[in-house]
Parts: structure tokens; C-alpha cells; sequence
């Protein structure tokens, strides 16, 4: 099991805000493939449930785009599409014990499958649905997998926005986190956009709706976390965070040991990147935190591939 120790008193940095987490708070954590919720708000799942609320996952992509993995799986040089669906799948059902792990229903589990590794690809060139991406590893245009919120809808900027737009609202979370523009691969860094993009869809068409606070947690960055295990984490370095302040979650030894039970539930992942997840299994957990709607990044994540281990193909 993946354990760290908490880290000794005084040992934090100085003049870290805390983060309270209301009483009966829905929290909705969206995470580009199943493990970046773990990874990232691990601890905040379980406080939120502690405080009597309620969290939901939603799952863009399956991440059944990752070559690596689907190599080992299969132990071929030329895996076929079905095999990259069958990583997919595996991986939900990785991400549903991990989840039971820390008291999260599978009802609460939200399963999108638009294209691992092609969700940058939906911001830009693949955004209206006359236009559809085809992913590279399976072969589809829409997505595969019974679990899928929308299984006729094919894969576009417009649809994933809209769809992701349906669940907020019929969700109504006071909270959503969500990967941050910064993260370094590209699918973390579009769902910001596509949260950002869906809550302005929202507004637009009702001046009523609140929009609910934004989360930004981290997984991709080559400076951040690190691999030292027991020590407190601090913000990424290098990151500009506009319009955001850093917010820190210390957790309990219990909630501490909830998320490494949960990851340990990620064995096609562990078998390849354990210390990578070891590196996130810290006594805190680390949120830029918007104060109003962000404002959409300009930029449209173009920053190289994560240099974790993941060395082809989205994970």
C-alpha cells in the first residue's frame, strides 16, 4: 500500500492559507482520465464526504490512449483498437474500486469517453461536430464504452462542452476542481478549458445561474511534485495562477491513508509509474482557487508531452 508520514510539526511552510471545506458542500471533480481525481483531490473527496457532502466524478476520457500500458497489457508491439478499449474499461473499473475505497458510490460516477490524448484536438481543429475526431487508438468518432453518458454523440469541442454543460447543471456542484491550465499535458490543461467554456454556456443562457467555485489541482508538471515522500507539498513552482489564490488541504492520517488505498486500485498504472503516485501520497494537497468565474487562458495547451514516463500516447 502506498503510505507517507505526516510530516513534522513546524515543517510547513509559513503563512499557508488553509482550506475550510463548507458543511454539505457537492463537490464535482473533473478528471481528464481515470486516477488525475485521486491524485489530485484525493484527501478533498474524502474531507467533503466528512462535512456531510456529497462528491461526484466525471471522467472525460478513459484513458485508453496509452500506448505504453496497452503494450504491457497485451504484450504486443501492435496493439489492436479493441485492445486499447479494453485498457479503457479496465481502467473504469480501476477507477470504480478506487473510488469504493473511500465511501464514493458508483452512482456518482460520471463516464464521458470522448478521446484520450485528442481532447486539445477538440479545442482547435476538431471543435464543430461537421468535423468529428477519430481516435487514433481505438478507431472511433464516438465513444465506446456502455458507461457513456452520450454514446451517439461524436467526438467535438462543441458536444464535449455542451454535454459537460448538461451534467453541471443537473448536478447543480458548489465546487468543481478541475486539472489546471498549467498542467503540462494537454488533456488536463483542455478540461480547464472545457469547464471554464461549459460554465460560460451555462450563464449565457441562464443570468440566474451561480456559477459554482473553481478548484485547480495539478499532476503534470516536471518540477512538481517530486518523489519525496512524508514531506508537505507546496505550490507548483513557475505557475502563474491569474486570478487564483493557493489554497492547502492538510489531510488526516486517515484521509491520508484513503488515498493511498485508492491509488493502490490503479494496478495497470502502478505497474508502470509507482513512483510517480508515491510523489502525490503527501500529508497536503494543493488548489489554486478561483474567487470568480476564470477567465479562458489564451493559450490553447501547447506545451510539450509530460515527461513522467508516459513516453507515447495520452494516459
Amino acid at each position: 500500500m502506498l503510505v507517507a508520514a505526516r510530516s513534522a510539526a513546524g515543517a510547513d511552510p509559513p503563512n499557508r492559507p488553509l482550506m475550510t471545506i463548507p458543511d454539505r458542500l457537492h463537490l464535482l471533480v473533473v478528471a481528464p482520465h481515470p486516477d488525475d481525481e485521486t491524485l489530485g483531490a484525493g484527501g478533498l473527496m474524502q474531507r467533503v464526504q466528512k462535512h456531510g457532502g456529497r462528491v461526484s466524478v466525471a471522467y472525460l476520457t478513459s484513458g485508453d490512449g496509452y500506448v505504453d500500458g496497452v503494450e504491457l497489457e497485451t504484450n504486443s508491439l501492435k496493439p489492436k483498437p479493441e485492445d486499447f478499449v479494453d485498457y479503457g474499461e479496465r481502467r473504469l473499473q480501476e477507477a470504480l474500486r478506487a473510488l469504493q475505497t473511500i465511501a464514493i458510490s458508483q452512482k456518482r460516477l460520471f463516464v464521458f469517453g470522448f478521446p484520450d490524448g485528442g481532447l486539445r484536438d477538440l479545442l482547435t481543429t476538431h471543435w464543430s461536430s461537421k468535423n468529428p475526431f477519430v481516435s487514433p487508438y481505438t478507431g472511433d468518432s464516438r465513444p465506446p464504452y456502455s458507461q457513456s453518458l452520450s454514446r451517439e454523440t461524436a467526438y467535438s469541442g462543441v458536444a464535449l462542452e455542451r454535454e459537460l454543460a448538461r451534467l453541471i447543471i443537473r448536478l447543480n456542484p458548489g465546487w468543481v476542481a478541475v486539472t489546471g491550465p498549467w498542467d503540462l499535458h494537454p488533456d488536463h490543461c483542455a478540461a480547464f478549458h472545457f469547464v471554464v467554456r461549459s460554465l460560460r454556456r451555462i450563464r449565457s443562457s441562464d443570468r440566474s445561474f451561480a456559477p459554482p467555485q473553481v478548484l485547480a489541482y495539478t499532476v503534470h508538471r516536471p518540477d512538481w511534485p517530486g518523489f519525496s515522500e512524508g514531506t508537505s507539498l507546496d505550490a507548483p513552482p513557475n505557475v502563474s495562477a491569474d486570478g487564483a489564490t493557493w489554497q492547502f488541504l492538510d489531510l488526516t492520517s486517515a484521509e491520508l491513508d484513503g488515498k493511498g488505498r485508492a491509488l493502490d486500485q490503479y494496478t495497470s498504472q502502478m505497474n508502470i509509474m509507482a513512483i510517480l503516485f508515491r510523489g502525490f501520497v503527501r500529508p497536503n494537497e494543493v488548489f489554486a482557487v478561483y474567487s470568480k468565474l476564470p477567465i479562458e487562458p489564451t493559450d490553447s495547451c501547447g506545451g510539450p508531452s509530460p515527461s513522467s514516463g508516459e513516453t507515447r500516447g495520452a494516459r
